[in-house]
């Protein structure tokens, strides 16, 4: 049986008199890829904010089993037309003090070109960001948090403002470096069809926890008409985001 990393218990998250989180409890283990859904409002950020210290303004009790190290891509992130800094200048920077800016060290840049060969975007490393597409901003904060050589990594929407045949591709993505470097993962989205086929384990979030489990197990027509609405269902696609979690 796989370790537990974390335990959310009885979370409650709100503003004023507004109710945004009630009574949220569950467990993240290692090697989970965990998808957190719910309608917009519903919370989602709110948790995965709360989960990595960066909220504090929450009741009940979260409890890392663990320490581990632990990386965060936000929704997305993006620049005007022509902004001059070039995606290796971005690393360098995003680094911080350990190495001169100017004059940084072979070691640490063949580090973020390696990075960026994970993610299938070496060749940018001398582009602007104010260049790149939706697509390969994600894909170059994907490398971003590799960096740190993470165990646990949170993605906020990985593939929010992309069209879909690249958002196909981003989730392949993410299952080919889950595989790889053997991360645990947590993941906001609003594809239903792709936590399904993706992830091993689903929160359902509308104030409540509504369910929670694997997705095949908890996202049923009646749990999914109580996060979503009436209209809300799931189809079941077989192709090649659908993976073996056994």
């Amino acid at each position: 049986m796989a370790e537990k990393i974390i335990s959310v218990k009885n979370l409650g998250f709100g503003f004023g008199k507004k109710q945004i989180l009630k009574n949220v409890s569950f467990d993240i283990s290692e090697g989970d890829i965990l998808a957190i859904i719910g309608p917009n409002g519903a919370g989602k950020t709110i948790l995965i904010r709360s989960i990595l210290g960066l909220n504090d303004n929450y009741t009940g009790d979260i409890v890392w089993h663990k320490k581990l190290e632990t990386s965060y891509v936000p929704q997305k992130m993006s620049f005007e037309k022509g902004f001059p800094l070039t995606v290796k200048e971005f690393f360098l920077f995003e680094i911080g003090n350990d190495l001169n800016f100017w004059f940084p060290n072979k070691k640490k840049e063949d580090e973020i070109k390696q990075r960026l060969d994970d993610v299938k975007i070496g060749h940018l490393l001398n582009e602007r960001l104010g260049d790149l597409s939706q697509g390969e901003m994600q894909r170059m904060l994907i490398a971003r948090s590799l960096l740190e050589n993470p165990k646990i990594i949170f993605f906020d929407e990985p593939a929010a403002g992309i069209d879909i045949s690249t958002e196909e591709t981003v989730y392949n993505l993410l299952y080919d470096l889950y595989k790889k470097l053997g991360l645990t993962m947590v993941m906001v989205s609003h594809e239903l069809s792709v936590v399904y086929r993706f992830a091993t384990k689903v929160v359902c979030l509308n104030k409540d926890l509504v369910c929670q489990g694997t997705p095949q197990e908890a996202l049923t027509p009646e749990t999914l008409q109580e996060v979503f609405g009436h209209h809300a269902s799931v189809h079941r696609h077989i192709n090649n985001l659908e993976h073996d979690h056994q």
